[in-house]
């Protein structure tokens, strides 16, 4: 999974979360969720997510605010099979 940034005409960037796969040989892509509206701080989250900057997170407790939005998509992975 990455993220995409998908240049608009006249509108700001759509920044979608997509899966490459392969179907007959050929190089696929699935969009999975549209981004766009998220808040800048939840789309860098996003993004450490599928680089896999958290695998070696033991859980340990985060200051600040991005805490509960770290924490929210280390729970989706987990359910997910990510990590």
């Amino acid at each position: 999974m990455y993220i995409a940034r998908v240049p608009n005409r006249k509108s700001r960037p759509a920044i979608l979360l997509r899966e490459s796969y392969r179907e007959g040989g050929k190089v696929c892509t699935r969009t999975i969720a549209n981004l766009t509206n998220w808040a800048p701080e939840r789309i860098v989250a996003m993004e450490r997510l599928v680089k896999g900057e958290f695998d070696d997170w033991s859980g340990e407790m985060t200051s600040g605010e991005i805490f509960g939005v770290l924490f929210a998509l280390k729970q989706l992975a987990d359910q997910v099979g990510l990590t």
